[in-house]
């Protein structure tokens, strides 16, 4: 069970998460495990309103009973959009001559199956980043952190957990997307080697994915005790995907280091749920980070949280 929390005066657990995987950790880099499980995040955050989420549940809900021939997964409000769990049979890829050529095959499927099957209108964090180490998924009956503490620090219905609908006990085989899955890794392939070649023939230009602005680099060097919602959201999101263009794995490792040695600084709790909607936001949006100088007007006391050497820089 991961991050476990007891909210003061209720029974309730926050944040309570199961990994849907074994932990094999230690016994060495060949993938040991068949991608028997599927989670999609629908993310509210991603979507214009809850009557435009409920309408993509249900197309997703239509895609998996087509491509699955009549699958019915179990489906989760998480607080924050809509949890698809769906169990398959499924077999490690990695030991399947159609798929050794490839790299990671088996949980490249997790990341596949959630795109194809919302029509690409999964988190995209979440797509992006999903493997066998984090697949966690929220215990019904629990409650969302992030929702509780919008909801001034109460637990009740509406930060719940809860089932919206029940797996009917049916798994059906991997093999209904085998075939598109394969088709997916060898157009990834040629489009790496394009993207290659093409890499190799502009070397002597700037890349974009090497834009620095030094104010922010200090910042993610340094742990501050208050306003990391408010930089995550302002500054280092859109800074990480729309400046640096990284990925959205890359940009998460690069948060949760960064929070990481704040929270030794200062505890603080629901920050993390926060970044893979950030994130999402500012790749949908393409905002950019606010500037140091408008720093300084909206938020000074951040401004002034950030080494002196900053202050001169423009």
């Amino acid at each position: 069970m991961i991050r476990r929390r007891y909210l003061r005066g209720s029974k309730g657990l926050l944040d309570c998460r199961i990994n849907a995987y074994p932990d094999y950790t230690g016994i060495g880099s060949m993938n040991r495990q068949a991608p028997n499980f599927i989670f999609i995040d629908l993310d509210l955050s991603c979507f214009s309103s809850r009557d435009s989420l409920d309408r993509a549940l249900r197309a997703v809900l239509k895609n998996i009973n087509e491509k699955f021939r009549g699958a019915h997964p179990t489906v989760i409000w998480s607080g924050n959009g809509y949890h698809i769990y769906l169990s398959i049979q499924a077999f490690i890829l990695e030991s399947e001559s159609v798929f050794a050529e490839f790299e990671q095959p088996s949980k490249k499927f997790l990341r596949f199956a959630e795109k194809t099957l919302t029509n690409n209108r999964a988190d995209a964090c979440h797509s992006s980043n999903l493997s066998f180490k984090n697949c966690l998924l929220r215990v019904p009956g629990s409650h969302n952190w992030e929702c509780v503490e919008r909801n001034n620090n109460r637990s009740d219905s509406t930060t719940e957990v809860r089932v919206v609908q029940k797996w009917d006990g049916n798994r059906p085989a991997i093999n209904w997307l085998l075939r598109d899955f394969r088709r997916y890794l060898i157009q990834e392939k040629i489009d790496n080697y394009g993207a290659g070649k093409k890499r190799s023939q502009s070397s002597s230009k700037v890349k974009t994915n090497l834009t620095r602005i030094t104010w922010i680099e200090i910042l993610l060097g340094i742990p501050i005790e208050d306003y990391r919602k408010y930089a995550l959201w302002r500054i280092v999101a859109p800074y990480l995907i729309n400046l640096r263009r990284l990925s959205p794995e890359d940009a998460i490792t690069i948060i949760r280091e960064w929070l990481d040695k704040c929270d030794k600084l200062k505890p603080l709790v629901g920050v993390d749920d926060r970044i893979k909607p950030n994130l999402a936001a500012a790749a949908r949006i393409g905002y950019l980070p606010i500037s140091l100088r408008d720093l300084k007007i909206e938020n000074r006391q951040l401004a002034d949280l950030i080494s002196p050497d900053t202050r001169q820089t423009k």
